[in-house]
């Protein structure tokens, strides 16, 4: 059976190469009309692949100046005697008149304009319907607060509602028992203990979250499901062989047709640094993702939280994947090695302060490890890690790895690589969690962390439901190399956007952000996210000379408040009527918040000024409260909105949603645009069968052409010979003739150019050429002089003879799109042509063929240039793999062994050793040979599984055409399906005539969108 077209980017990961198939599906989304976004005075910067607008009504979303960075500000000026407003991103003062939070939005413009309509959660169609118990006590409170009205325009989309109303279930057409089942199954799985809501918070201002494209998406998927129903009720759609149950079949899927686009937004920072909380935060989840309190590290593996999909439909899954064989021996490598350097003769060497203190910690950490590993073998000593007699490091590594294969018997999965666990609910599923990813409490159990390589979260979650997906990573610097490298891997393969994570008081100083910024791929966004935004105090930041020019108003703001809190006191110790405490209580309230909000605001722009300044102007920061956002989604206190906006958590979720915007919209627009086209004009294909009067000798003619255009179809495009087939052979010579061929004669050339580079460094003294071989040969020192990467400098003669011909051969494969259009094309032209010239034969059914030929050939071209899109990225990956030194690159795995051995060497005469084996291992070993063939695998590997999807699309799509020249008219001697129901026929009529209505106005709606500026 065909498959449905899958329309859009690429996966971020080549399937060969990654730990994970990032394809997962995600329900087409589909809002219905809610209350619109008012147009934003709030200008700023840029968000990722969309164009800025000088018309705030086309102005897409852009984080506030509360927790974002913005490109330019003015001096701010604030005058304590009136009345508080928002802050504008420019720093100046807003107009005194501010609009209540409550104020209709529907006197709004529409339009079509991203950001004038948008949805929220809630409005998703089919997304996670929201508890059915409401927090309207919240409401009550807030509705009375006018500074709150006036905090931020984020806060007219409050979400703490009293009347249940934002788009209306009711309004769905053929509203199901089964999505009143899931409301009721997610009032369950909620945080009972929140009485904030999420899923009424604002999407951001983007095309895919136009709220008339969503409910016009409903519509469409109604009519897919009315059709589905209809052909369902007539007898013969039960027959496998008739027609009728294949065109059922069709529909089904389209209907049931997942967006598989998804982008990964990864976190990654040091220990404590609150990255694991942010991620609850966002997912306004409590305690899902293990944080600690005290420092230490939680996060260890690589941890996903995806939406539930077709293939994970519990309200919770999780899935393991263990480390193989050679990934296991790598790690207990590292983890000996690093408690060796330590605990042997080699730390003698190390000299400054700072790196013996590295060592030492690395040396715990590794010892930790490996006992959490091995607490029932009581043979793991330091005296057994530390024997230095010949022979021992290889003894050791061989009773470990024996002691590792017994251990993964014993894991949840056993032996297996990947295991899944189906948590009842959140508890459960925190509670695994906590195994998967902690120590255990007895001590006569082993760990399982260690041998863990990625987990995946799957949650039924509004903020997941858009096709994000939040990435937990651990730090860098709580890692050994082997983790060093997979975590690389991820973050240059999978992620879509980096934010680092560290705390507001130490972030203008983190080294760390300049080492993630480093090992990111060359242009990936990169944004940093500070935590803790509320530990600010007013006296100390009036005498910190940075924020001099502010000590007048905070001291104004604490005379406030001081003012308030008497009046308040002696209220409450006055025998006199107590009518005017509620109101006293209140402005100490309203003094207390602004102070905060002040001071919080304020230190956010200079520390987002600072950054920019130290990282560049590209990158963009976000200042968050994880503190405020978990306390106040629980408070029912009259500023728990105001506290919930000010913690920045509702901004980055809303910038964290434009990451998969464009991919899923341009999804949908073709989904809009060609597959339901086509799907609807085959059901009519199928209803209009028999009612064109053709004659026996006009049927013989009629069906001699339609077996010809069906073998030019076939000839053309799926057979051996076609263009489609032989382009994988074509590019497999491509890459041979170009590039491997040509290695094999280069290879001595690069070997004197990577052994001139070894001399420069043996030039340099034992000390610091012993620090390089403990970092791996990346290593920044003033002694060198500067920033080395030995990897990167071993590969510069090859990088000079191949990156152009990588470069030709990426420029190569999209001539060939082109060239495989226009194939698709003129055949669609040729077959075209020749049905005209027999319309006459059987006129109604010929005409609604060549009209549906429109829509296939839009089908199978963006299924040829998705297959190809995804080709080059993946090509260009391995490229950079294959010519660049970087911690997870190829040759980084090659020279490993090398830098082991020279780290690990001491004693007398050990300098000359190291550059010895250095020295040989240039020469002597088949360092760019072996680079070379394990480029070529990967190329080979990667063209042909994507070509091979290719293969399978393009053969979905003839299929589909040869489906509707069969049905355009029976055989010889046969009586055509349709004419015997013709009550079905009649009624599948009427309804393509209605789903085609919808689908044009669909389709206007996505032109303007495409062509309205945002």
């Amino acid at each position: 059976m065909p498959q449905p077209f899958i329309f859009g980017g690429t996966s971020p990961q080549a399937p060969h190469i990654s730990a994970h198939d990032f394809n997962f599906g995600q329900v087409i989304p589909s809002v219905e009309v809610a209350d619109e976004d008012p147009p934003s005075s709030v200008g700023g910067r840029r968000t990722p692949s969309i164009s800025d607008s000088e018309d705030s009504s086309h102005r897409i979303y852009t984080p506030s100046q509360s927790t974002a960075t913005l490109r330019h500000r003015e001096s701010l000026s604030l005058s304590v005697s009136e009345p508080w407003r928002p802050l504008s991103v420019q720093g100046t003062p807003t107009s005194h008149q501010t609009p209540s939070l409550r104020h209709d939005v529907r006197r709004e413009s529409t339009g079509l304009s991203p950001g004038r309509s948008t949805s929220t959660y809630r409005g998703l169609f089919n997304a996670t319907p929201e508890p059915t118990t409401e927090p309207s006590r919240v409401q009550s409170t807030l509705d009375r607060d006018s500074t709150v009205d006036r905090l931020t325009s984020d806060l007219e989309d409050t979400h703490m509602h009293d009347d249940g109303s934002s788009g209306g279930d009711s309004d769905q057409p053929n509203g199901s028992e089964g999505e009143d089942q899931d409301e009721s199954d997610d009032a369950t799985n909620s945080d009972d203990s929140s009485l904030y809501n999420v899923r009424y918070e604002r999407l951001p201002r983007a095309r895919i979250y136009n709220a008339e494209l969503q409910e016009i998406l409903r519509e469409v998927k109604s009519h897919l499901s009315v059709i589905h129903d209809d052909i369902g009720r007539c007898p013969l759609s039960r027959d496998r062989d008739s027609d009728l149950f294949q065109l059922r079949e069709k529909v089904r899927v389209l209907n049931e047709a997942d967006c598989p686009e998804t982008r990964t937004v990864g976190f990654i920072g040091n220990s404590g640094v609150g990255k694991s909380r942010l991620i609850n935060s966002l997912l306004d989840q409590e305690g899902l993702s293990r944080s600690s309190g005290d420092g230490a590290a939680c996060t260890s593996v690589v941890t996903e939280f995806r939406h539930m999909d077709v293939h994970h439909p519990g309200r919770y899954t999780i899935e393991v994947e263990y480390m193989d064989e050679d990934e296991v021996k790598e790690l207990l490598r590292e983890l000996v090695q690093s408690f060796r350097m330590f605990y042997t003769d080699t730390f003698r060497e190390v000299i400054g302060v700072e790196e013996q203190e590295k060592i030492r910690d690395e040396a715990t950490r590794a010892e930790r490890t490996l006992k959490s590993m091995f607490k029932d073998q009581p043979e793991l000593t330091r005296e057994f890690l530390s024997d230095q007699t010949d022979g021992a490091l290889s003894r050791i590594l061989g009773w470990l790895g024996g002691w590792a294969a017994q251990s993964c018997t014993r894991r949840p999965g056993g032996a297996a690589l990947q295991h899944t666990i189906i948590p009842d609910g959140v508890q459960e599923c925190r509670s695994q969690l906590d195994m998967l990813t902690m120590d255990p409490r007895d001590e006569s159990e082993v760990s399982i962390w260690p041998f863990i390589k990625l987990i995946r979260v799957y949650l039924r979650s509004p903020v997941l439901r858009t096709g994000l997906v939040l990435a937990d990573l651990p730090g860098f610097r709580d890692m050994n190399f082997a983790r060093v490298r997979a975590t690389e891997r991820y973050l240059r393969n999978s992620c879509h956007e980096v934010f680092v994570v560290t705390a507001i008081s130490r972030c203008v100083s983190d080294q760390s952000i300049e080492e993630i910024k480093g090992r990111c791929v060359q242009g990936q966004p990169l944004r940093i996210v500070c935590t803790r935004s509320e530990e600010v105090n007013a006296s100390e930041t009036a005498r910190d000379p940075d924020y001099r020019d502010l000590k007048a108003q905070i001291g104004q703001l604490q005379n406030r408040l001081k003012q308030a809190n008497k009046q308040l006191q002696r209220q409450r110790n006055s025998r006199r009527n107590n009518t005017d405490l509620s109101q006293l209580m209140e402005n100490q309230e309203d003094a207390e918040f602004e102070l905060s909000r002040f001071l919080v605001e304020s230190r956010n722009r200079r520390i987002s000024r600072q950054l920019l300044e130290n990282h560049g102007s590209e990158v963009q920061v976000f200042c968050i409260s994880n503190e405020w956002y978990s306390k106040y989604r629980q408070s029912g206190i009259r500023k728990a909105g105001a506290y919930i906006g000010l913690s920045g958590i509702q901004e980055l979720r809303r910038y964290c949603q434009l990451v998969p915007a464009d991919a899923r919209f341009r999804f949908t627009a073709a989904f809009i645009e060609h597959r339901v086209p086509a799907v609807v004009r085959s059901v009519k294909q199928w209803a209009l069968a028999g009612s064109d009067d053709v004659t026996v000798e006009r049927a013989g003619a009629l069906r001699q052409v339609l077996r010809d255009v069906e073998n030019v179809f076939r000839e053309r495009l799926t057979l051996r010979n076609s263009e489609v087939r032989k382009f994988p052979k074509r590019l497999e010579n491509k890459f041979r003739n170009d590039i491997f061929s040509m290695t094999y004669g280069r290879h001595p050339v690069w070997k004197r150019s990577a052994l001139q580079a070894s001399k420069v460094w043996e030039g340099w003294n034992h000390g610091t050429y012993a620090a390089f071989c403990r970092k791996y040969g990346t290593h920044s020192t003033l002694a060198a002089p500067g920033y080395h990467c030995w990897n990167d400098e071993l590969l510069e003669g090859m990088r000079n003879d191949m990156e152009g011909r990588w470069i030709s051969i990426q420029e190569w494969v999209y001539m060939q799109k082109t060239a495989l259009e226009e194939t698709i094309r003129r055949t669609f032209e040729e077959s075209t042509a020749q049905i005209e010239d027999i319309m006459h034969l059987a006129p109604l059914a010929l005409e609604n063929f060549i009209d549906n030929l429109d829509d296939w050939e839009g089908c199978m071209i963006a299924a040829i240039n998705q297959s190809l899109d995804q080709l080059v990225q993946s090509l260009s990956r391995i490229q950079t793999d294959t010519l660049y030194g970087h911690a997870s690159s190829y040759i980084a795995g090659l020279m490993l062994p090398v830098y082991n051995s020279c780290k690990t060497d001491s004693g007398s005469g050990v300098d000359s050793r190291r550059k010895t084996k250095m020295r040989n291992h240039i020469t002597s070993s088949n360092m760019f040979p072996d680079l070379v063939n394990i480029s070529q695998t990967q190329c080979q590997a990667i063209t042909r599984e994507i070509c091979q999807e290719m293969k399978g699309k393009v053969d979905d799509e003839i299929d589909n055409i040869c489906d509707d020249l069969h049905n355009i008219i029976a055989e010889e001697g046969e009586v055509t399906e349709a004419r015997r129901f013709p009550e079905m026929a009649s009624k599948l009529q009427r309804r393509v005539g209605a789903a085609q209505a919808t689908l044009e106005r669909a389709q206007r709606i996505v032109d303007n969108l495409k062509n309205t500026p945002e």
